[in-house]
């Protein structure tokens, strides 16, 4: 039997997943009988751990995504996996940056260096430091210690992309890359919401490089639903593909939109359901 909390996904078993509440001892039982559970993207961390502990299968498998969010996480995650990634220093708050490089007087990367909040899409809180001038603007947007007196951010040493990074998305046991090429010489962030466009065909060993990367690590985290972003460092020819960031939530448009996203997604829950039909 599969069972599936997702909405788009047709199942032996259909159910609406609430956005926050506990599951009911129906749907326990249901799980616990299940030999595959599927559940939507938008599950909360608490869900998810319930769910791991009474269903006997689940898709996405979402193990490395929670206590690893947003970028920071992203990070740390890499780290676990001895993932190849920019070299990267984590900062818990402003504070911490201020402690560690203004007082302390340790170098930081040398300008011009990206920094990333924690959170945030389509560009937003990405911010390139190109000299201290830029570098105390950005620390002074993310001080806001009105609202944010904690807030967790990176810094990352800049890697001339060329204007393109790569993303691969990972549905089940598929994987669809595309290039995001960003036009724009005064913009270095590729998000299509930033005026970048997608390219398919482009560089075609560098995308399969990118996609055995993506590949590799998948398969050391089990993860199967996720957007990864990739680069590579266009002054070294040998440039090998760099892990950028998870979006465990993303844009489907370089996918061909939500309806081709939908039928990818079927296609890896009715893969998994094979497996099970044929034991």
């Amino acid at each position: 039997m599969i069972l599936s909390f997702h909405p788009h996904i047709k199942a032996d078993v259909n159910l609406s997943l609430s956005i926050n509440g506990l599951f009911s001892d129906h749907e326990a039982d249901l799980m616990a009988r299940a030999d595959l559970t599927v559940v939507p993207q938008r599950i909360k961390a608490h869900q998810y751990r319930f769910c791991q502990k009474h269903c006997v299968l689940l898709f996405p498998d979402y193990r490395y995504r929670f206590g690893f969010e947003g970028k920071y996480g992203n990070i740390e995650l890499f780290r676990l996996f001895n993932a190849p990634h920019p070299s990267t220093e984590l900062y818990p708050s402003v504070s911490a940056f201020i402690r560690r490089h203004i007082k302390g007087k340790e170098p930081y990367f040398p300008f011009p260096f990206v920094i990333k909040s924690d959170t945030g899409g389509g560009g937003w809180g990405i911010f390139l430091a190109r000299d201290k001038k830029g570098l105390q603007e950005v620390l002074t947007t993310l001080s806001d210690a009105r609202r944010h007196p904690r807030r967790r951010f990176i810094a990352q040493a800049f890697v001339p992309h060329g204007g393109r990074d790569l993303r691969v998305v990972v549905i089940g046991k598929s994987f669809y890359p595309y290039w995001r090429c960003q036009p724009d010489p005064e913009e270095f962030r590729n998000n299509v919401g930033r005026g970048a466009f997608i390219d398919y065909d482009l560089d075609p060993d560098l995308r399969d490089e990118g996609v055995r990367c993506v590949r590799t690590f998948c398969e050391n985290t089990g993860l199967n639903l996720a957007a990864f972003d990739l680069m590579f460092d266009r002054s070294r020819p040998d440039s090998a593909p760099l892990l950028s960031e998870i979006n465990f939530m993303f844009g489907r448009k370089g996918l061909g939109g939500s309806n081709r996203f939908f039928a990818c997604l079927q296609e890896a829950v009715d893969n998994l359901g094979k497996i099970f039909h044929s034991k």
